[in-house]
């Protein structure tokens, strides 16, 4: 049986591979935990999914997942995390937008909230303020690709 988390993961890179127009590895960092991915060996992404159909759509963060994340970021220079929400879409945030929401002071659990309403972008809050700009739907890739072509 194929899970829920495998699809919606599945369903970001058939996005990511259609979005580039050359070929694109892709490595799983499993030493750090599940959902954490190696682009073109440049740019680490974590996948993080909320299954709910509707908004908002809810993620949660524990202190070991935005320790990892710091981890990333230092290393690599950059660490995107990208929320699937549900079957509606994907937000992509480089670290320096999950540091508007969510800050460097990790507490042991913390969450983020996305919220779009009918052919709007997407909105995002924290529990440590709010993103200051909306998001598209199809931002995320053109991140991604301006990120590894650096």
């Amino acid at each position: 049986m194929i899970s829920g988390t495998a699809r919606a993961h599945g369903a970001f890179f058939v996005m990511l591979f259609e979005e580039f127009q050359r070929p694109i590895s892709v490595q799983r960092i499993s030493e750090v935990g599940s959902g954490y991915y190696l682009l073109d060996g440049k740019v680490p992404v974590y996948l993080k999914l909320s299954t709910k159909r509707k908004g908002p759509w809810y993620f949660n963060f524990f202190h070991s997942h935005q320790t990892t994340q710091q981890t990333l970021f230092e290393k690599y220079g950059e660490c995107i995390t990208c929320l699937i929400c549900g079957q509606d879409g994907i937000v992509g945030l480089s670290m320096s937008e999950f540091r508007e929401v969510l800050d460097q002071n990790f507490e042991e659990q913390e969450n983020v909230t996305v919220r779009r309403k009918l052919k709007t972008m997407y909105e995002i809050k924290g529990r440590d303020g709010a993103l200051n700009r909306r998001v598209s739907r199809g931002a995320v890739f053109e991140k991604l690709k301006d990120t590894i072509q650096e």
